[in-house]
């Protein structure tokens, strides 16, 4: 017994034409959306479609992209290496630009500072042609970033405002004042203030505010830069919470909440009470996985929303919309049991 393999024939749009008795172009206005001042009688696009479903016709989307100039996909660069669907900040904004692209009917693609690709590499690929546009998350400083601006590719920063681009951020400063006017409540004088290990714009503007309303409300503060993105502790911070007492410093306040839940296992760890000898207060208040053992003192910004708002506010851009060159959504201060 043999077997024959019948070449399977995809219809094409000169296939339709035929059957309708039409021209390739009037199929083409009819089914592909070109731009064309043609008009069709009703009963000649019902010809066309009803032939195009009796071949099995289908559009092409690529051709129907090149001839509109859009793909209907946005990007997202991310600046700060990989994006790692279990950390909590990297989830809400995943979750952030998916519910953005959904409500736009955009797809979306990611691109990473891969550290063994160079910026003339990521940047051919960005500006290649596959996106229609980009939201950004990244330091202003990332050496990429002034060749995108350069570029004539449509971008929006999220979380980390960008000079010249129009940025979707939470309101830091005033989370920042809310730590500040809180410690200064519970009598606090004198704090450290864990920054950020790496450039942040977010983080940069979170800790000035801290300082210019601490410092109105005769707040001390002793800045210290945490060892890594996950809130390690380096030799500097151990020396300087071991000798807390000489310092009069009650409080610490934590650029973000990784840091924070480090700061407070450290403490655990060496039998430093919370908030009795220490008071630690983070930034972000994502909610954890698990039920957490501590209710931690922290700003809650909603980066989910700030990631969703970034593709609307590009897809704005895109359709020839005026959007505003900063967008700030509010943010919640919430009391826990750590400060």
């Amino acid at each position: 017994m043999s077997t024959v393999n019948k070449e399977v024939k995809i219809a094409t749009l000169k296939d339709v034409a035929a059957l309708a008795n039409v021209s390739p172009f009037t199929v083409s206005v009819a089914l592909n959306g070109s731009k064309s001042n043609t008009r069709l009688s009703e009963a000649t696009r019902k010809r066309i479609e009803d032939a195009a479903a009796e071949l099995g016709y289908r559009p092409n989307g690529l051709a129907r992209a090149l001839r509109n100039r859009r793909t209907n996909i946005v990007g997202l660069y991310f600046g700060y290496g990989h994006l790692e669907p279990h950390d909590p900040f990297h989830a809400e904004v995943l979750t952030g630009l998916q519910k953005g692209c959904e409500a736009t009917q955009k797809d979306l693609m990611i691109h990473y500072s891969f550290h063994r690709y160079g910026v003339e590499e990521v940047f051919s690929e960005l500006v290649g042609g596959k996106i229609d546009g980009l939201v950004l998350l990244s330091a202003p400083r990332d050496p990429l970033v002034a060749k995108l601006k350069n570029s004539g590719l449509v971008a929006v920063a999220m979380t980390d405002a960008i000079e010249g681009l129009p940025s979707v951020i939470a309101d830091d400063e005033s989370g920042s004042v809310a730590i500040a006017e809180h410690l200064a409540s519970r009598g606090h004088k004198h704090v450290m203030y864990r920054c950020c290990p790496g450039p942040s714009d977010s983080a940069e503007r979170r800790y000035s505010a801290f300082v210019q309303r601490a410092e109105s409300l005769d707040i001390s503060v002793n800045p210290v830069t945490t060892s890594d993105w996950k809130g390690g502790l380096g030799a500097e911070e151990v020396d300087l919470i071991s000798q807390r007492k000489a310092h009069s410093i009650t409080a610490a306040v934590c650029w973000g909440d990784p840091s924070a839940n480090a700061l407070l296992k450290y403490c655990n760890s060496k039998g430093i009470v919370v908030p009795g000898d220490l008071a630690i207060v983070g930034f972000n208040g994502i909610e954890p996985s698990v039920e957490p053992a501590r209710r931690l003192t922290s700003v809650k910004a909603y980066w989910s929303e700030v990631a969703a708002r970034a593709v609307h506010t590009l897809v704005d851009r895109l359709e020839g919309k005026t959007v505003p060159m900063r967008t700030v959504l509010p943010i919640d201060f919430t009391i826990g049991d750590t400060a």
